[in-house]
């Protein structure tokens, strides 16, 4: 089963650091965090925003445009919490104009199936692979992109409302429902200077059907 081992991103470090992310490695020009089940990639030497990911099991290349690195090495997990309390990547958010295109690649790249599409809205789709806990949801819209490529990310946290009144308000946004039932979510903001689309959550309660 092909698995995201680590996201990369351009920017500066400190400011995950600062979130509280646990620091792995760092040399002159990359720093390695903890993302609890995937390792967070900041390359210093590239401007702010998601670069590429690495992807056991695949071979290198790219996957509809978005770069992609085949993962050498298997990570021994759990990874480290850090003050943030992350416990894993919810989900790896692709921006495209075709999702039969790019659902293709990556199905073709990773035996993972679409597991199901959804209407977001007036002109936007979703539609949603697993690469084992980790989910990948790929989005179009009625505002086309140069090219497919990855976006932003969200991470699952033991304790929202404690990490929302460390940071505080300039920091990360007020913890309201999140699409899944029973969950709750909180987007960082302009302040916390991470360059690129991020969000926390927790892992809710379970809601009878």
């Amino acid at each position: 089963m092909s698995l995201i081992t680590a996201v990369v991103v351009g920017g500066s470090a400190e400011p995950w650091e600062a979130f509280g992310f646990h620091l792995l490695s760092a040399t002159s020009s990359e720093s390695r965090f903890s993302l609890g089940d995937v390792v967070l990639v900041v390359d210093s030497t590239l401007p702010a925003g998601m670069v590429s990911w690495e992807i056991s099991d695949i071979d290198a290349g790219v996957v509809d445009a978005i770069p992609t690195a085949r993962a050498l090495n298997t990570l021994t997990l759990p990874l480290p919490q850090g003050r943030v309390g992350c416990l894993g990547v919810d989900h790896v958010v692709v921006r495209t104009n075709s999702l039969d295109v790019t659902c293709a690649a990556i199905t073709a790249a990773t035996g993972a199936p679409v597991k199901r599409i959804r209407d977001a809205g007036p002109g936007m789709q979703q539609a949603f692979h697993k690469l084992g806990s980790v989910v990948v949801e790929v989005v179009s819209a009625q505002e086309q992109v140069e090219h497919t490529h990855l976006w932003g990310f969200v991470v699952n946290v033991s304790d929202i409302d404690a990490l929302s009144a460390f940071l505080g308000p300039d920091i990360l946004g007020t913890p309201k429902p999140a699409t899944q039932p029973g969950r709750r979510i909180a987007s960082a903001r302009s302040g916390a200077a991470l360059g690129v689309p991020f969000a926390v959550m927790d892992l809710g309660v379970a809601v009878a059907g």
